[in-house]
């Protein structure tokens, strides 16, 4: 049996989509919801709920949420969207810790004459509010931040950064695709403009995602040719994705206060099981605080699914090839970096040397995760970690770029 601890990249199917689906297939009455007969009708209406259960998870009016393919086409909605529709503006503020569906399209547009400010984090994979307020200025655009980092899991604190937005005439999107979930979000507490939500990461099939655009918000639209979705997204929608997705919402939020509590457990214990049997072994980021009954959202800086983790002394595509044969499933970061030889961003940007973050990984636990699973990674995982270590020592890792300068300098 393979244990899964890579749910930032994608949770398996809950068992309340997985139902929904089925009874979607077996009525066989699929059709455009544009269309004016019948089953155009019906399809319309399960468009609608769906579209309900995702505003509901947010706290958001349904005629607010914009149906998308994922997070990353969200979140260039977003970005892409605020540039075209106020063209008088150039600044947009980020942080250098994002995803990299932020900061692609930033570049992109940075290529265009706009002024991308991107701000570091502290050691944790903070960002200060007192920061962003720093950067803006009369020609901002756009603040667009992360609300849980996807590789370490810190918290930012994005409600104190929307007042100085806010006054400083810029709009304000979260990308809240690692945050929905596992954390409470509600729209109107954070005080945002716009946020992104993604399916698969709440256990529906990829493929699907929203865009929250409050009332009033204009962007420019992401494709032509259409009325659908507020004429922000033409194309027939994806509407069993759409089903799928507002099961999953639904069901997120019943289960968040207990699931929350419960996977922070679990990954505490996760993280003490490997930190005995492993010298050196460091978390990245914020410490996890165990939920308790006195715990509050103020007292919590990280979401407490995901570990971050420099093992010793090896490399970390070592440790990821070797896990997978014994049949534990895990990431050296965000799942759309797969493959990439740098090491991560994120981590180089917390500070982390480029040997330190080579040999990390990432543990992300979600609702499909067992204490069994999580004795038995942890002593997987150890083993691995040292039958690695001793067959195959870390040497120190020279970049591309380094070694260039190298032979540039003789």
């Amino acid at each position: 049996m393979r244990i899964y601890l890579d749910h930032n990249a994608g949770a398996p199917l809950r068992p309340e989509v997985r139902a929904s689906i089925a009874r979607f297939c077996e009525a066989d009455e699929a059709s455009n919801p544009a269309a004016v007969h019948r089953s155009g009708q019906r399809a319309r209406r399960a468009l609608g709920q769906a579209r309900e259960q995702v505003a509901h998870f947010i706290g958001a009016a349904a005629r607010e949420v914009v149906f998308s393919s994922g997070g990353t086409e969200s979140n260039n909605l977003a970005i892409r969207g605020v540039a075209g529709a106020h063209p008088a503006r150039h600044r947009i503020v980020t942080s250098a810790i994002e995803h990299s569906s932020i900061l692609a399209p930033l570049e992109y547009l940075a290529g265009y004459g706009f002024e991308v400010v991107r701000l570091a984090p502290d050691r944790d994979g903070r960002i200060t509010p007192a920061a962003v307020a720093a950067a803006l200025d009369d020609d901002t655009a756009l603040v667009t931040i992360g609300h849980a980092n996807a590789e370490v899991g810190t918290i930012q604190d994005v409600a104190a950064m929307a007042e100085p937005i806010a006054r400083a005439g810029a709009l304000f999107h979260i990308d809240a695709a690692q945050a929905a979930g596992r954390i409470p979000i509600r729209v109107g507490d954070l005080r945002c403009d716009l946020l992104t939500i993604s399916g698969h990461k709440l256990g529906a099939p990829a493929g699907i995602g929203a865009l929250y655009v409050r009332a009033g918000v204009a962007l420019a639209p992401a494709m032509l040719g259409g009325p659908q979705e507020a004429a922000m997204r033409a194309g027939t929608p994806n509407l069993l994705g759409a089903i799928a997705f507002g099961v999953a919402a639904e069901a997120a939020a019943a289960h968040l206060p207990g699931e929350s509590a419960r996977i922070t457990m679990l990954a505490a214990r996760l993280l003490e099981r490997l930190g005995a049997s492993i010298p050196d072994l460091r978390l990245n980021g914020p410490k996890i605080v165990p939920m308790t009954d006195t715990t509050t959202d103020s007292t919590i800086d990280r979401i407490g699914n995901t570990l971050n983790l420099t093992f010793p002394g090896v490399l970390g595509e070592s440790m990821l090839i070797a896990l997978d044969l014994e049949g534990v499933e895990v990431s050296m970061g965000s799942a759309c970096a797969a493959g990439a030889v740098e090491p991560s961003h994120v981590l180089l940007a917390m500070g982390l040397t480029r040997d330190e973050a080579r040999s990390s990984l990432r543990l992300s636990l979600g609702w499909s995760t067992t204490a069994d699973e999580i004795e038995r990674a942890a002593e997987i995982i150890a083993r691995v970690w040292r039958r690695v270590r001793a067959a195959e020592p870390l040497n120190p890792v020279v970049s591309a770029s380094t070694a260039a300068l190298a032979e540039a300098s003789r």
